[in-house]
């Protein structure tokens, strides 16, 4: 127990180091262009908790890129990289508005089928990468990235051809009916129900590593054969835990259209899906830290967006910012690796010592 308290710290600790790091770097290059660098950061700051409304909006950026996060982060425990959460929102946010425009049903049930076939769509779409390694053994890196595109250039031909909007020359699906749009939980804000659905998400995250499914995909991580020994089904396990990673997502992409686009159209997923991976390895897969880095990057979007407004700094700096702290993540890893291997030489290298004095 101390010692998982222990690494948890080492973590949070290198995680903030990092934010840290990173944003003196995006400060350099603030100061380049002129701009007075406590200035800036006052103004991301203001304009991210300077107003209710300004707080409400960081939670409209908190829900999707978190239940993102969420699902990302529970491949990624099985060494699993989904890099696909794009992919499975768009997939989501298709299927979501094609229930809600056109299956004539009463609308009450037409909300719930949406539901269903949004976090459905997300779940089986990530399922196919997982199938494709079980059966080919086909790396899901470029599994899912491909999948990526394919949603894409399926969205670009729906809603430039049979889901286009009939009273516009904009390439976007027609509106959902307002009585499917989630209700606004404040008024005179952006923010809705949906916010329920991630405190449930939250809480489920909370608890699922203590499952026995939680084990057994956190088994798979630690490697086929350890799995293999302990009984697991490696092949079923992979495929449950891709559907569950997309399902996920697919809540995300329900969520943000029932409540903020109300209508499919090119882009819908904007950077959410890299976000969401940059989110997960931040908070090193746990979800405590995973909320961290999530509640860190809305403040990023949202504070960045009024940097931009209010100041001479382009909002590429908050891109800018967003790559350091990839950089440091990947450099994190790299460098406990080297640890972890040294550790595991040093009783060798002992061994070796001893058996030359004899």
């Amino acid at each position: 127990m101390i010692n998982r308290r222990r690494k948890a710290l080492t973590q949070a600790a290198g995680a903030v180091g990092m934010v840290i790091f990173a944003l003196a770097l995006g400060g350099i290059l603030i100061a380049i262009t002129g701009e007075s660098v406590i200035n800036a950061y006052g103004t991301m700051i203001r304009g991210a908790f300077g107003s209710p409304r300004k707080i409400t909006e960081l939670f409209v950026k908190l829900i999707p890129i978190l239940l993102m996060a969420f699902g990302v982060s529970i491949a990624f425990r099985a060494k699993l990289w989904n890099i696909g959460a794009e992919g499975q929102f768009v997939m989501a946010s298709i299927a979501g508005a094609a229930v809600a425009l056109y299956l004539p049903v009463p609308i009450p049930v037409r909300i719930v089928l949406s539901f269903i076939a949004s976090v459905a769509a997300g779940g089986l779409w990530a399922g196919i990468a997982g199938l494709l390694k079980n059966r080919f053994n086909a790396n899901e890196v470029i599994t899912t990235l491909m999948l990526n595109y394919i949603a894409t250039y399926f969205l670009l031909y729906l809603i430039n051809g049979p889901m286009q909007d009939p009273y516009s020359d904009l390439p976007q699906s027609d509106i959902i009916p307002e009585q499917m749009h989630l209700p606004f939980v404040i008024e005179n804000s952006r923010l809705h129900i949906g916010i329920i659905f991630l405190l449930i998400a939250i809480i489920i995250m909370a608890f699922f590593w203590h499952t026995t499914l939680g084990y057994r995909i956190d088994l798979i991580g630690e490697g086929e054969k350890v799995a293999t020994y302990a009984g697991i089904s490696v092949k079923n396990t992979t495929m449950i835990t891709m559907i569950i990673s997309g399902a996920f997502c697919g809540l995300a992409g329900w969520i943000d259209m029932f409540g903020i686009q109300f209508r499919v159209l090119d882009g819908i997923a904007g950077d959410y899906g890299d976000i969401a991976n940059i989110i997960a390895l931040l908070g090193s897969l746990s979800p405590y830290g995973i909320i961290a880095a999530a509640a860190f990057f809305s403040v990023l979007l949202c504070g960045g967006a009024s940097m931009q407004r209010m100041t001479d700094v382009p909002y590429s700096v908050v891109d800018v910012i967003q790559g350091f702290i990839i950089i440091l993540v990947i450099a994190r890893s790299m460098f406990a690796e080297k640890i972890h291997d040294l550790a595991k030489k040093k009783p060798n290298i002992k061994k070796e010592a001893k058996a030359n004095v004899k």
